[in-house]
């Protein structure tokens, strides 16, 4: 996906170069196929420095940090459209016809028609990179437009005016402003992008289908701004957020910028500033552990204390709920009002205007029947709410207000509450009525969320008894969109809520069936999928995920589909009850599984491939097999067990590959075969491998197996009789399941005539539950394929293995964007 920053001063910067590393470092984990920074001076000369390889890398090697710049632009690569060459790299510096200098990140789909119009109109395309198109297209109009006078440009000024804006724009903006226009009805794809010309003050980026962030902020250099497709750089300068919709354009300086549409007639605006609801803390790594998976995964339990705070009344706060929703109106009036100075900067207008929401006869109604019915929360405690920041902020400005803070985070909680619970309610009648009228149920998602989908199927069968259709779009597009009917029901999971192909099929089944009920359970709330293709949505609240490899999202994806499905057989408390035991579950599983964890990690780390095999757990199987490929890189497959033995069991014996692992004690053989045999040396690979057959011999080795079997008496039988069939076939066996003799028994026997059969049992503590088993396999799962990709990278570099991209938090060929606003 790549990632785009910019950042600009009104003076040159000494530091800018330093400034420009940091950002670029934030970006790691979205590209790392190469690095670049290009910064313009005060006497607006453009430096370009660029290279393969990541930003911990390329920065150093390329001296970037000790650069001075006004303005900045830089780029990380996840290689699509060209190779990983210096000359793919971005950003890209283009002056056929005029100067500019920009990157992009995303995907320009009819990259090799514009190419060849390029070419055909005079342009010097000097690389493969999508990139480097639009910043050609770009240069095209805008040399074109250097022609038009201020009269040319009424059309674009009275639109200026139209919007309201009164202070005046130069003609050269405007000029870019119609030549990024033009290039956008051009382009095919979904991309961001930022490019500047030098002689032209500020940068211009775009936000044509891809994620991009803006904000303004000062610090001992001076007003800035800091653009960026990814929040976390933006998050690291500051919190005050330039509100950016799909399908906008920004110009901006050090303090100043102007909104634009891409498309349609042209229109301007000027948004108020706003805070983001996250800080820069809730995207570091804590000092505690060494990568960000290995953080999310082990936050996955106390992360579901957010889906029990929504997801269910809270019977210790019973009371107080019912004072507001006595008093609906007036909270909601109190809490909108307070949520709206997050557009306010300053600490007097901050304060000002707090008082003026607290001293408001609405909150003085519902603060009094709180205190006469003694049920004000203690303040000084940490907020919960979605708006904690701005609540802290505002504590430490006026601490004398730390009760009425305290009571209005209650209030937002409550709020946030009653949407949830009337839209889980929705989700519940909705499926229930799909299935009374004879209408299917479609879970449609990608990756992780596709196999959260497929677990969700198994918690509804055993639940609910609802039949549910789980597909990735794939699958939904080309075997049930033309059979779709209107008395379907489609359920969107996603994290992003931006995912291409779920976009479309949201689209494409709005448009052919407009009466199908739409909805979606998402990460980002503010995203398009809820917002804009859904009738009603359900958050996953699991926080920003910074590591590419989704955990905590898919653990919070599994609760929130799991209580769904419960809610039809059991009452709400005692659901509740069930996912306080599956947030223990989680805790303990990991905690007592961590030594055989390590040990299964180092024993399949270099493995070239692996099947994990869920006994009626296909989604899990898959989501801990796609782990391991993300982030260990080692072929991994996830099958049903007893589909296993049906063609896939072909690989187990003396076909197995070669692992790099293998290599030394192969060597070791053949140095000690030609210290007693000189002709070796004299015979190719090939005639050696036929002299002495003794080394292939030496190759084969056990094929592993994973076993995952929930507690449910039929699930161990079969599982029980497929550990036989396949030990004695040349598998190592490791179990992951509750403890059970006959499974222990099956997994430890050696097989005859197999001395080097080798197993684990990993445990699961008793659940009473196969759905909550889920939980704990889950993160056993998750940490055993992190264990692995530490493990593997440490050997990788430890032999010296340059670029192998084995990495837990940014694995090569993959890379997202940060699931939450």
């Amino acid at each position: 996906m790549c990632g785009i920053v910019s950042l600009i001063y009104e003076k040159e910067n000494p530091d800018m170069g330093k400034e420009a590393e940091a950002l670029l470092r934030r970006l790691e984990y979205r590209g790392y196929d190469s690095t670049g920074a290009s910064f313009i001076d005060d006497r607006r000369k453009i430096v370009l420095l660029k290279k393969t390889g990541a930003p911990s890398k390329v920065c150093p090697a390329l001296g970037i940090a000790a650069r001075p710049g006004q303005r900045f632009i830089g780029q990380v690569r996840w290689a699509t459209y060209g190779a990983v060459t210096d000359v793919n790299s971005q950003p890209h510096h283009v002056q056929c016809k005029i100067e500019l200098v920009g990157a992009h990140n995303g995907n320009i789909s009819n990259t090799d028609c514009l190419k060849a119009w390029l070419s055909s109109r005079g342009h010097a395309v000097l690389s493969d990179n999508d990139g480097e198109i639009i910043v050609h297209l770009v240069e095209e109009h805008y040399a074109a437009n250097q022609t038009l006078s201020s009269a040319d440009l009424a059309g674009m000024r009275q639109a200026y005016a139209a919007s309201g804006l009164r202070d005046g724009v130069p003609d050269g903006v405007l000029r870019m402003v119609d030549a990024i226009r033009k290039a956008e009805a051009l382009a095919e794809g979904s991309y961001a992008a930022a490019v500047a010309d030098p002689k032209l003050p500020g940068v211009f980026a775009i936000k044509s289908g891809s994620s991009l962030y803006a904000g303004v902020g000062a610090d001992a250099r001076g007003d800035f701004v800091v653009v960026s497709s990814d929040l976390t750089s933006v998050l690291s300068k500051t919190r005050a957020l330039i509100p950016l919709a799909e399908g906008e354009g920004l110009w901006f300086t050090q303090k100043s910028y102007l909104v634009f549409n891409l498309r349609g007639a042209p229109a301007f605006s000027r948004p108020k500033l706003k805070r983001s609801k996250l800080s820069v803390k809730d995207t570091q790594l804590n000092p505690r552990y060494r990568h960000y998976m290995e953080q999310e995964i082990l936050a996955s339990p106390a992360n579901m204390d957010q889906i029990l705070r929504y997801y269910f009344r809270d019977p210790e706060g019973e009371a107080l709920a019912e004072i507001f929703e006595d008093r609906k109106d007036e909270c909601k009036e109190s809490a909108d009002a307070l949520a709206g100075l997050s557009e306010k900067f300053g600490d007097a207008l901050l304060a000002e205007s707090m008082e003026e929401v607290f001293a408001s006869p609405s909150w003085a109604d519902v603060a009094a029947r709180v205190a006469a019915a003694g049920r004000q929360p203690p303040a000084g405690e940490p907020f919960v709410s979605d708006e904690a920041e701005l609540l802290a902020e505002l504590r430490t400005l006026e601490p004398r207000r730390a009760a009425d803070l305290a009571l209005m985070d209650a209030a937002f909680v409550w709020r946030k509450r009653r949407a949830v619970l009337r839209y889980l309610g929705e989700l519940k009648a909705s499926l229930a009525e799909t299935n009374r009228s004879g209408g299917r149920i479609y879970f449609v998602a990608s990756g992780t969320s596709y196999h959260a989908a497929l677990t969700a199927a198994y918690f509804f069968n055993t639940l609910a008894r609802l039949p549910i259709y789980p597909c990735n779009p794939g699958i939904f597009r080309s075997m049930y969109m033309a059979s779709l009917r209107p008395d379907d029901f489609l359920l969107g999971i996603t994290q992003s809520g931006e995912t291409k192909d779920l976009v479309d099929i949201f689209q494409d089944v709005k448009s052919a069936q407009p009466r199908v009920r739409r909805a979606c359970l998402v990460n980002n709330e503010n995203s398009r999928i809820p917002q804009e293709l859904s009738d009603f949505y359900l958050p996953i609240l699991c926080g920003p995920e910074i590591a590419v490899a989704a955990t905590k999202s898919f653990t919070n994806q599994l609760a929130i589909l799991y209580l769904a499905a419960a809610g039809f057989s059991l009452p709400e408390k005692e659901v509740r009850e069930k996912l306080l035991a599956a947030r223990r579950l989680m805790q303990d599983s990991v905690a007592a599984a961590a030594g055989d964890i390590e040990i299964v990690a180092a024993r399949l780390f270099a493995k070239p491939s692996i099947h994990i095999l869920g006994t009626d757990l296909i989604g899990l199987a898959r989501e801990g097999a796609l782990k391991i490929r993300e982030v260990v890189l080692n072929h991994t497959e996830g099958y049903d067990t007893a589909e296993f033995k049906h063609g896939p069991n072909t690989i187990l014996g003396r076909n197995t590959l070669l692992s790099v692992a293998d290599l030394p004690a192969f060597l070791d053989r053949y140095k000690a075969a030609a210290a007693g045999d000189a002709s070796l040396a004299r015979l190719s690979g090939e005639e050696i491998l036929a002299a002495r057959p003794e080394f292939i011999e030496s190759t084969f080795s056990a094929y592993p197996l994973v076993f995952v079997c929930p507690p449910e008496e039929r699930a161990e039988r079969i599982t029980v009789s497929q550990i036989h069939t396949h030990k004695i076939r040349g598998a190592d066996i490791i179990l992951v399941a509750e403890k059970r003799q006959d499974l222990a028994l099956a997994a430890a026997g050696k097989p005859m005539g197999k001395d080097d059969y080798w197993s684990k049992y990993i445990e699961i503590p008793h659940a009473e539950d196969p759905c909550l088993f889920v939980f704990g396999a889950t993160i056993v799962l998750q940490f055993l394929a992190y264990r692995m990709s530490v493990l593997k990278m440490e050997w990788l570099d430890a032999l010296g293995v340059a670029d192998h991209g084995v990495h837990p938090d940014a694995p090569k060929n993959v890379s997202k964007s940060i699931t939450v606003d």
